[in-house]
């Protein structure tokens, strides 16, 4: 059985989605590597729309973790994320 209100939710961003993963990937590829945590406090996303994208976005192959850790707010070590380099395939 499915949980309708997971459902709802995504159904209530799903048309957002793109336009946040641009955000997401717009703001580290201006700043650099950073937390989930800062990224959502920074875009005022929640958590759990900022965290989905990321794991989308990782996915994708667009961001990758940059190796680096950092704190959260709540003083928690964290993965530090970074859009992946494009590989250099000559044609």
């Amino acid at each position: 059985m499915r949980q309708v209100t997971s459902i709802e939710a995504y159904e209530s961003v799903k048309p957002y989605i793109p336009t946040i993963s641009e955000r997401i990937v717009s703001y580290l590829g201006e700043f650099g590597v950073d937390t989930c945590d800062n990224i959502e406090h920074q875009l005022s996303l929640s958590h759990q729309t900022c965290s989905a994208c990321i794991r989308g976005l990782v996915k994708q192959g667009v961001l990758e973790d940059s190796g680096l850790k950092s704190r959260t707010r709540s003083g928690r070590k964290a993965i530090m994320w970074q859009v992946k380099e494009k590989d250099n395939e000559s044609t």
